[in-house]
């Protein structure tokens, strides 16, 4: 978890992506990753409902039980890859996974690195939060980002913020429910529901 390094030693998503991605992107991608990492560091599972259960059957070609996750983060379909992955860049991510996540977990690292870089991940998203007044500069970064604050504590004010918010994102007008995005609409609508 980069969050918790000093600016100049970070490795952030946003700062490995192709120049071409405008500097408004980047800060999209910064804060969505920012909100996901904090998500991951804390090992969030929500709960398994009968309707969670039902997408897993429809969305994975295979049981969900059966997925082999480390073969699975490098599949992708070729219509999706925009740059393919050169051989060192997954040998590196994969054993940057392998060595470093059971090292990272277990006490004494898991509260010296592990909860320090939380901490400064949720440090960054309260940030985000209170610069923008709970909206943030996306729908899909509120619906992490509200979740991350909820994660951290279901009856904290920095939730209640985020919930009274919601309402500048998605509204009942008369001829359907409307969501206020960048653009991506149906994808955007498609995350923030899966919060409701």
């Amino acid at each position: 978890m980069g969050w918790s390094q000093p600016n100049a030693s970070r490795i952030l998503a946003s700062s490995s992506i192709c120049s071409h991605v405008s500097s408004q992107n980047v800060d999209l991608l910064s804060v969505g990753v920012l909100a996901f990492s904090y998500l991951y560091g804390r090992r969030f599972v929500g709960p398994i409902t009968p309707l969670i259960l039902q997408l897993r059957e429809e969305l994975y070609t295979q049981p969900y039980s059966e997925v082999n996750w480390a073969k699975a983060r490098h599949q992708c379909a070729k219509e999706d890859i925009n740059y393919p992955h050169p051989l060192i860049q997954d040998l590196l991510w994969d054993s940057l996974y392998v060595l470093t996540e059971p090292i990272l977990t277990r006490w004494p690292l898991n509260k010296l690195v592990r909860e320090k870089a939380l901490k400064a991940a949720m440090k960054l998203i309260h940030y985000e939060d209170e610069i923008t007044r709970y909206i943030t500069i996306g729908v899909v970064e509120k619906s992490m980002c509200m979740l991350a604050c909820w994660v951290e504590d279901p009856d904290g004010d920095a939730y209640k913020k985020h919930l009274a918010r919601v309402k500048e994102y998605i509204w009942v007008a008369e001829d359907g429910i409307k969501a206020h995005s960048f653009g991506s609409q149906s994808w955007d609508m498609g995350l923030v529901f899966k919060l409701f």
